[in-house]
């Protein structure tokens, strides 16, 4: 018993330490998307029915081969029976034991069985489609998750040191205040600024842990304790070509999957109506069998249970013609319901498109909105940090009151955030246009 506590504590000591592990690692783009994918229990899902739909169309081939049945039987009649011989009416008990093999086939059926067969196999294959397309949507969602904490990091790096900034602008306030240089006020001012940069530190702070676990989350971790991302250097994003939109559609409309699932959808639907059609012809079936019965009286002399069973044994075969006469307007109805199928799957596929390109258009508007503020933010950086460092200077000498120098900063740090917004703003849009362009997403 104590070994098997022992055992049962190393063991869990191990697997502890491998989740720990695990939630210590720093995950790069690849990797969390890699893992997504693998793991997203939605996609798994999905996966699940287009297995189904896959075993659907596998079943119907097999639909086409001719089934084959035995059956047998053992029965025992006990009543008042006549004698044909003598004509008289006995009292006995009969058993009768059956044995039967059939087997038929479909000779024709308007076509509907392979019909049948081909709208299923377009099935799975829409299945697929849309399998990965659940792919892609994760992966576009990871990256915008993991674009988010970047932005946050950056944001957050701006304001810490922003904080040593001021934290040292307190320690020279305090030394004019002490040489009489300042008044206290100055210092009680000061003071304040750097309590409310470290309030706005905790806050940036907060929101990257939030902006942490919405990836985690996305990704189903069970412990995201330590859980962290590879910080890839982005100083510039010349390295980032926004890609045309008209380009991006010509190709993403030949390849993405969700169109591709569509258009396997319209040739469902036109199947549909093949098979519907095919109802309006006569189908046509030839069956064959064999059997034989074995008849006792109880009692009987003579009786030779394999001679019965060969004598008794017959042979058949034939066709069975049907004719559709009159339904109900069943077939007739059929056929104009699968006419109004196609016609959605038309407005589907179409209305796929238009999301496709409207989403397209709009990833590389604001990718161009996004590069046009990045170009202005980072003048506006430049202008404001030169401003701010001689508005610092003034400030510190005694020159300048801390009301201006807290406008000054103000406008420098809300340069830098708009900065550093656009840059990831325009990195996560011209990834979506790569992924449209059939190109990977990584960093």
């Amino acid at each position: 018993m104590k070994r098997i506590s022992l055992l049962l504590t190393v063991a869990f000591t191990i697997a502890t330490g491998f989740v720990q592990a695990q939630g210590n690692q720093t995950w790069s783009l690849e990797k969390c998307i890699i893992y997504a994918q693998e793991n997203n229990l939605a996609i798994k899902q999905r996966a699940l029915g287009a297995d189904y739909a896959k075993n659907q169309y596998q079943q119907k081939k097999t639909d086409l081969l001719p089934n084959l049945n035995a059956n047998s039987g053992h029965t025992v009649r006990m009543g008042r029976v006549r004698n044909e011989t003598n004509f008289q009416i006995n009292d006995v008990t009969t058993s009768f034991t059956d044995l039967s093999i059939s087997s038929s086939t479909p000779v024709f059926e308007g076509f509907t069985r392979r019909n049948t067969i081909e709208k299923n196999h377009v099935d799975w294959q829409a299945a697929v489609k849309e399998v990965e397309k659940a792919r892609n949507d994760l992966s576009l969602n990871i990256a915008a998750l993991y674009l988010q904490i970047l932005f946050d990091k950056e944001l957050l790096a701006a304001a810490r040191s922003q904080l040593e900034v001021v934290n040292l602008q307190v320690e020279r306030t305090q030394s004019l205040v002490s040489a009489g240089s300042l008044p206290e006020g100055s210092l009680l001012e000061i003071k304040a600024q750097a309590s409310r940069e470290a309030l706005n530190v905790t806050r940036l702070e907060n929101s990257l842990s939030l902006s942490l676990l919405d990836l985690a989350q996305a990704l189903d971790l069970e412990n995201y304790e330590g859980f962290d991302i590879v910080t890839p250097e982005i100083d510039d994003i010349s390295g980032f070509a926004l890609v045309d939109a008209n380009q991006a559609y010509a190709y993403s409309v030949t390849t993405m999957p969700q169109i591709a699932a569509s258009e396997m959808k319209l040739k469902s639907s036109e199947l549909d109506l093949k098979i519907a059609k095919g109802y309006q012809w006569p189908r046509l079936t030839f069956s064959t069998g064999w059997g034989t019965s074995v008849p006792k009286v109880k009692g009987e002399p003579d009786f030779n249970f394999n001679r019965r069973f060969k004598d008794n044994a017959t042979t058949y075969y034939g066709v069975n013609l049907s004719i559709p006469i009159f339904n109900g307007f069943a077939v007739k109805t059929g056929i104009k319901n699968a006419q109004i199928g196609i016609l959605n799957s038309q407005y589907e596929l179409e209305r796929q498109k238009q999301f496709l390109r409207k989403e397209i258009q709009q990833a590389n508007a604001d990718a161009q909105a996004a590069l046009r503020q990045y170009q202005a933010g980072r003048s506006a950086v430049d202008s404001y940090t030169e401003s701010f460092r001689y508005t610092e200077k003034r400030f510190s000498v005694g020159m300048l009151n801390s009301v201006d120098y807290n406008v000054a900063k103000t406008e420098l740090i809300r340069a830098q955030s708009e900065y550093i917004q656009a840059k990831y703003a325009y990195i996560l849009r011209t990834k979506i246009l790569d992924f449209y362009m059939g190109k990977p997403i990584v960093l």
